[in-house]
């Protein structure tokens, strides 16, 4: 596995600002939560990313082994100064669409962040977020407009957004893991609720369980719930 050569990114925002990591998992699945999460690392710890000397085999989660991730996780959580971390729904999805779930994810992060030890230092959270995301149609996104900036790929080239990547994912695959006992014969505990065939199967087999997104899952053209939906 190729090792992700970050750019300092982050640190040409210190000491103004407190620059955060923003990624998410999720955007896809024919089933369960968006998941978002944000991380902020001090100066410090990101000179010791960046030299190799912590959270080595830090990557993009897309990249990285379920079990590499798991340990990558507990030492993110050990190293970073602050992460937050939120869940949309699989019914707000289908409500508002996957573009304004990413969105909310983010300022829930966002607001998490903002609150307790660095209220009083005068500094603000300034928002790497991954992807090239267009959320000017939403007002909400006013809140954060002057303090983010976007970058591609960002996962495999930013630090923070790489740890975000990586927590967003963990997280979320625990939750599908978790429910999976309760929609048996979906096989969500292996597929996370993406579009496998077996998963596909499944759906034209049981029809769709309470879990689905209904936005994500028209070309089925199931619309009974399974027996395990209530």
């Amino acid at each position: 596995m190729p090792l992700a050569n970050f750019e300092p990114e982050e640190l040409k925002f210190f000491p103004e600002h407190l620059p955060c990591g923003i990624d998410e998992a999720g955007r896809g699945p024919y089933a369960g939560p968006l998941s978002v999460a944000m991380v902020l690392f001090t100066p410090e710890v990101l000179e010791k990313i960046y030299s190799g000397q912590i959270l080595k085999g830090l990557n993009d989660s897309k990249k990285l082994s379920e079990s590499k991730r798991e340990s990558l996780f507990q030492e993110i959580m050990e190293s970073a100064h602050k992460t937050a971390h939120s869940f949309l729904s699989h019914t707000y999805i289908d409500h508002y669409g996957i573009n304004r779930a990413v969105l909310e994810g983010i300022l829930k992060c966002y607001r998490k962040g903002s609150q307790g030890p660095i209220e009083n230092t005068g500094r603000k959270l300034l928002l790497l977020i991954d992807g090239n995301y267009n959320f000017s149609k939403y007002k909400e996104s006013e809140e954060v407009k002057r303090q983010s900036y976007y970058y591609k790929k960002g996962d495999s080239r930013i630090a923070s957004i790489a740890a975000a990547s990586i927590i967003a994912k963990v997280k979320r695959d625990r939750f599908m893991k978790a429910i999976a006992s309760k929609f048996p014969g979906y096989g969500f505990e292996t597929h996370k609720g993406y579009g496998s065939a077996g998963h596909e199967q499944a759906i034209r087999d049981l029809g769709l369980a309470r879990i689905h997104r209904r936005s994500f899952t028209k070309k089925f053209h199931v619309s009974h719930p399974s027996p395990q939906s209530d």
